[in-house]
């Protein structure tokens, strides 16, 4: 396993992005290095990185300075658990591999729930580690067969009438919606302080625990300049009279969207903004022919949206004994 700098580690990030695409198995944003190294920049950029890498697989991880974990290897994003350090095919024998040349005390892996890489690492290393299991990442994902009207048409009814009703509200409101993609990182900076102006302006804001806060701030500071790179960014504004009340951002991957976040002026609430947004950037995934809508974890509202729900599994792994590997 080698040490990397942060440089070597953005220099990897195309092979990195490569292997993620080829796991069917693994989160199709999540995995890539955008979401990881924006967040190890804006969380906890002191750690270590190490690599390892052979063919289709790599494994990228960090190690923790906290000093509740020292010496601990981790994810690079680890708070939330929605990418996995085993990236692409054969990744989980890859690092059990390396586990046997170079052991470490204490590891933190997360992944799909069946099949992929952690199955595989947890298969090759039964009864030599110690598996403590910790809470499951579940994700809501929507999904677009059929377009806009096959979502709308597996809706309850009393769900299509309250987006007709916050519709009505909205167009009295005076509000107006628009679809961006920025095309320019200039672009990029002057929406970035108008999405900070409204999440200011949100009830999260207001109490100090908004995206407008660090560490958060940092990371969508990270994180969207490479997605309007990639050409990835998609963005849905609610504007009143020119001055922005709303917004709704992600990205997306070959024909699988992530929903990032999404904020609105709370002396809006009333109209539902949330729900408007997010008809709107449905409709526009439709109309680009993507296929599912990952709407994230934590909020239950999520699950009227979605028709499925993808479970990761997270595991503590402390050894107790190291496999023969010569069997």
């Amino acid at each position: 396993m080698e040490i990397l700098t942060r440089l070597e580690l953005e220099r990897f990030s195309t092979d990195w992005d490569r292997r993620a695409a080829t796991d069917p198995d693994a989160d199709p944003f999540c995995t890539r290095s955008a979401w990881s190294l924006a967040f190890h920049d804006a969380f906890e950029p002191e750690r270590p990185l190490y690599r390892l890498q052979s063919g289709s697989a790599c494994v990228v991880l960090a190690e923790s300075k906290r000093s509740n974990s020292a010496g601990l290897l981790e994810p690079l994003e680890n708070m939330w658990g929605f990418g996995s350090p085993l990236i692409g095919p054969g990744a989980g024998p890859l690092l059990a591999e390396a586990m046997v040349r170079q052991p470490r005390p204490l590891l933190l892996l997360g992944g799909p729930s069946r099949g992929g890489a952690l199955d595989q690492f947890v298969d090759l290393f039964e009864g030599a580690f110690a598996f403590n299991r910790l809470e499951p990442t579940t994700r809501f994902v929507a999904s677009l067969e059929g377009g806009i009207d096959g979502w709308l048409s597996r809706r309850s009814a009393s769900f299509r009438r309250n987006l007709r009703s916050a519709e009505r509200r909205w167009k009295r409101a005076g509000l107006t919606l628009r679809r961006l993609a920025p095309t320019s990182s200039t672009d990029l900076s002057s929406l970035y302080l108008r999405l900070l102006d409204v999440e200011s302006r949100s009830w999260k804001g207001q109490a100090g625990e908004g995206a407008d806060q660090d560490p958060m701030r940092s990371f969508y500071a990270g994180l969207l300049p490479r997605l309007q790179a990639s050409g990835a960014l998609r963005v849905i504004l609610v504007e009143q009279e020119g001055r922005l009340m709303g917004y709704l951002h992600g990205g997306v991957v070959d024909s699988h969207f992530r929903g990032l976040q999404f904020s609105f002026d709370e002396k809006h609430r009333s109209i539902s903004l949330g729900h408007l947004m997010q008809l709107e950037m449905l409709s526009w995934l439709s109309e680009d022919g993507v296929q599912t809508y990952d709407l994230g974890g934590q909020s239950a509202y999520k699950a009227r949206w979605a028709e499925d729900t993808r479970i990761s599994e997270n595991f503590l792994m402390l050894p107790r004994r190291l496999p023969d590997s010569r069997n």
